[in-house]
């Protein structure tokens, strides 16, 4: 299955879409059901998350094309801008039509 990655707050329904810095079988994500698909979501902290983008950014590197570029640069600018530190990862699978 294919999935689609984004980030968001506790405060705020917002999500910003982003490369995939984690996998959803990582053991810090919990499955869900949404609209009949395995789902996945995960609580972070911008520090971690800004770990795993950090990870994404050097095993990728030069590799690295201008789409996954830009959802990277507005995944950390959102962490950054935020006035919280806890955030929600999710991975929505595409047929699950809930992005």
């Amino acid at each position: 299955m294919a999935y689609d990655y984004f980030i968001s707050t506790n405060e705020s329904n917002d999500k910003v879409k982003i490369p995939e810095w984690i996998s959803e079988r990582d053991n810090r994500m919990e499955s869900y059901i949404s609209a009949g698909e395995v789902d996945y979501r995960g609580t972070f902290t911008s520090n971690e998350l800004i770990q795993l983008a950090n990870h994404y950014a050097d095993i990728w590197g030069d590799a690295m094309n201008n789409y996954h570029r830009d959802l990277q640069n507005k995944g950390l600018a959102y962490i950054k801008n935020a006035d919280t530190d806890q955030f929600t990862l999710s991975a929505i699978c595409w047929s699950s039509g809930e992005h």
